[in-house]
């Protein structure tokens, strides 16, 4: 998936790997991300393949290798856009140990589900600061995107919510019957 989103980056622009980086925290993080230890062997590899080609210079003191989207790079792009999208259940790894939280202590799930919440509530303003300084520059399907994560986001931690509520319910009720007895 990286290299597509690397030639729909150069699409728009020629683009340094940390350029490329930079577009990603503002625009894709959301539903893809990756590191500098990701971007250049991608680059370096959609480069031997002829994707892209690389054009190296100095700017302001500083060398600089700018990447540019050949016709075969275009090409394998637009096949790779216009091929229908198909639907996969996600696989989160929260759902996996939520699934088994009952062999630990209440506190501890609590604990977790806290955490886990912070964390989303972490990612959702993250995308709320980059809407607010960059909504300016982004095109309607950018601007979908981000919306589509924020949103995403905002269901995980209303979801999160509930689940406490439920616990604490499910708590009380068994205070009150262990009271009857």
């Amino acid at each position: 998936m990286l290299i597509y989103v690397i030639l729909g980056f150069l699409c728009d622009k020629d683009m340094t790997g940390y350029e490329i980086k930079q577009k990603m925290m503002r625009s894709t993080s959301s539903f893809i991300d990756a590191s500098f230890g990701s971007i250049y062997p991608m680059l370096k590899k959609m480069e031997k393949g002829e994707l892209i080609k690389a054009e190296e210079g100095v700017e302001e003191g500083r060398f600089k290798k700018a990447y540019r989207i050949t016709e075969k790079g275009k090409g394998e792009f637009m096949e790779w856009l216009q091929t229908p999208c198909t639907f996969s259940p996600f696989n989160y790894e929260y759902l996996n140990k939520l699934f088994f939280y009952k062999y630990l202590d209440e506190h501890e799930v609590a604990r977790l589900i806290a955490s886990f919440r912070t964390t989303v509530a972490s990612e959702y303003n993250k995308l709320t600061l980059i809407e607010e300084k960059h909504i300016q520059e982004m095109g309607v399907y950018e601007h979908a995107t981000l919306r589509f994560g924020k949103e995403y986001y905002q269901m995980i931690m209303n979801w999160h919510e509930d689940l406490i509520s439920e616990i604490i319910r499910k708590k009380e009720n068994n205070n009150e019957n262990d009271q009857k007895i």
